[in-house]
């Protein structure tokens, strides 16, 4: 495979020099002037063309073919040695160099979607005649002893706009290009040979009559074929009125005639003009092309949305700054119930439920008048069948005096589960804290409780902690479920003996804690002795059996500054203790050592 690409490749760049080789002969032979040197040398863009164009351009074969015809097709123009390999080694460098120069400045492919390629180009095509110019002029001096100056002039009008006019032409025209082209509808047949044909009545005009200078009537058809035909159009035009300037001028007519000087003179004036009037087509060729490919590539990314837009199953929105639709996708139908059309032009605020719509339409004038970018919010909203369903609209300010887009989502269903977590969250966090029997705060909701109030230094804070009195022995006499029974009834009369400031809590099996806040040291042993009063002087019925008294056990202790939780609590402790050895049903109070006097028995 490497060996068939390589062989095309020798080939390609054989019958390209193969080529280079005939224009040269015809040009040093049709357009000589006095100095037996051409006038028009297109020899080099040929190469120039190919070397841009062709990718298995063969690099190596190229230079030493190129100087062994060039200095052939010299010597056979009858120049000596030196000035034949002057002239070869000229045109090796001008071609490498405006090759070089070019994919250096300009895009490799797509030469005419840029407008600045043209001068980008010109700059490299100067560039490389300069180059040429002056080793050319060096081959004349020492060969020929012509003036340097004189020579390199001559080289350089004759070079200049060959490359100028005929790199451009050969590659608008280079029919394997796509990438240069724009994608845009193509002209039909007819109109191309009607431009084609206006553009060659205006050269004949032009160049068939030697009296007035009426170059400025070929730029509107050159302008009109562009306009349709983008580059290709330019090229295809130049390269007429460059075919039929140069008929009339080698037969002695043209507006050029007039300007006194060698005939030289008046073809490098043609030649300037024609260079001239394709530089200014190009540029517009290439904006003409840019503007398709823009279009293009608009089109493309709008089908693009539209196509992701109907599959999308939220809603995209755009609203005018009058607040109504003007862009709804398909998701919307089945969000309000009714179809697009229906919807499009009614105003947004129409199926807003009215409690959410004097806020909506509050927060949607203020980015209408751009006082704000964007907003988020939840309303609910009312569908066609009269369902109510809960959105959140995502919009944001389009451009001025355009109204505002974004995203409407059902959230209805995820309000819904968000509000079942919710009560699950809290039901587990009630059940976490609360204690099953009883109901009451467990030990672990009353020692959180407990904490939270030292954290926040929360003055005048007791602590009472109490067992039931002898309670094994109502269990192992009546059973557990007597017991629970009693146990329920211990709570629930603490409990109505208490603020709603206060806490009471079951801690363990028999024992409680009552959280005593707001209250100073004597309030809060107060309310101790009246809990101890009330659940002795209680009667608890049990079903099927006897009435029962129980009694409780308490110790109490009022918090001490700077004291922790667990020195509170462990006074606490040590004055239950206390009362149970102090014969129970009554009070210990705690001071700041161990324990103070006994209240008054219950």
């Amino acid at each position: 495979m490497t060996g068939i690409l390589a062989g095309r490749s020798s080939l390609s760049t054989i019958l390209t020099c193969t080529v280079w080789c005939l224009a040269a002969i015809v040009s040093v032979g049709w357009t000589r002037h006095g100095g037996s040197s051409s006038m028009i040398w297109p020899a080099n863009a040929i190469l120039v063309a190919a070397a841009l164009c062709v990718r298995n351009f063969n690099w190596r074969l190229f230079p030493p073919l190129l100087l062994v015809l060039s200095t052939m097709v010299n010597l056979g123009d009858h120049r000596p040695w030196v000035t034949s390999i002057g002239f070869a080694t000229a045109n090796l460098v001008e071609i490498l160099f405006a090759v070089l120069l070019t994919r250096r400045f300009s895009p490799i492919s797509g030469f005419f979607e840029y407008p600045g390629w043209a001068f980008r180009f010109a700059v490299a095509t100067v560039s490389a005649v300069i180059c040429s110019a002056a080793i050319a002029a060096e081959a004349l001096y020492l060969s020929e002893g012509r003036d340097w100056l004189g020579g390199a002039m001559a080289w350089t009008m004759a070079h200049l706009p060959g490359l100028l006019i005929t790199v451009p032409v050969l590659l608008a025209l280079n029919p394997y290009d796509t990438k240069g082209s724009a994608d845009h509808d193509a002209p039909s047949r007819l109109v191309v040979i009607g431009l084609m044909a206006l553009v060659a009545g205006a050269a004949i005009v032009v160049y068939r009559q030697s009296h007035y200078p009426f170059q400025f009537l070929l730029l509107p058809p050159l302008v009109l074929a562009t306009y349709h035909l983008y580059a290709k159009g330019a090229a295809l035009a130049v390269a007429i009125i460059g075919m039929i300037g140069s008929y009339f001028i080698f037969t002695d007519v043209g507006p050029v005639m007039p300007f006194h000087g060698p005939d030289s003179l008046r073809v490098y004036i043609f030649q300037l003009d024609l260079a001239t009037i394709f530089f200014c087509a190009l540029p517009l060729g290439a904006v003409l092309t840019q503007r398709d490919q823009k279009a293009v590539l608009a089109e493309r990314r709008l089908r693009d949305f539209r196509h992701l837009a109907d599959r999308v199953g939220d809603v995209l929105f755009r609203v005018d700054a009058f607040g109504r639709w003007s862009y709804l996708n398909p998701a919307s139908e089945q969000l309000f119930g009714v179809p697009v059309e229906y919807r499009l032009g009614q105003h947004m605020l129409e199926s807003v439920i009215p409690e959410d719509r004097v806020a909506l339409s509050r927060v949607l004038a203020e980015i209408v008048s751009g006082s704000r970018e964007d907003l988020r919010r939840i309303v609910s909203i009312c569908r066609r069948d009269g369902t109510i369903r809960h959105v959140e609209i995502l919009a944001h300010r389009l451009d001025e005096d355009l109204g505002y887009g974004g995203l409407i989502r059902d959230v209805t269903d995820q309000l819904t589960q968000n509000e079942q977590n919710r009560q699950i969250a809290e039901a587990n966090e009630h059940a976490a804290n609360t204690d099953e029997l009883t109901d009451l705060p467990n030990r672990r909701a009353f020692f959180q409780t407990l904490h939270a109030c030292l954290a926040q230094r929360t003055s005048k804070i007791a602590v009472a902690i109490f067992d039931l009195d002898h309670f094994k022995l109502v269990n192992d006499r009546y059973g557990h479920p007597v017991g629970d029974v009693v146990l329920r009834r211990v709570a629930s009369t603490v409990l109505a003996s208490v603020r709603d400031g206060d806490m009471v809590a079951r801690i363990g099996g028999e024992e409680f804690a009552v959280l005593i806040t707001d209250r100073n040291p004597e309030q809060a042993i107060s309310l101790a002795r009246r809990l101890v009063r009330a659940v002795s002087s209680d009667s608890i019925a049990i079903p099927s059996g006897p009435i029962l008294h129980v009694t409780i056990s308490m110790g109490i202790a009022s918090h001490q500054p700077d004291e922790d939780r667990a020195a509170l609590i462990e006074r606490a402790d040590q004055a239950l203790y206390a009362a149970k050895r102090g014969g129970r049903n009554r009070l210990m109070i705690a001071d700041a050592t161990l324990i103070s006097q006994p209240a008054d028995s219950a």
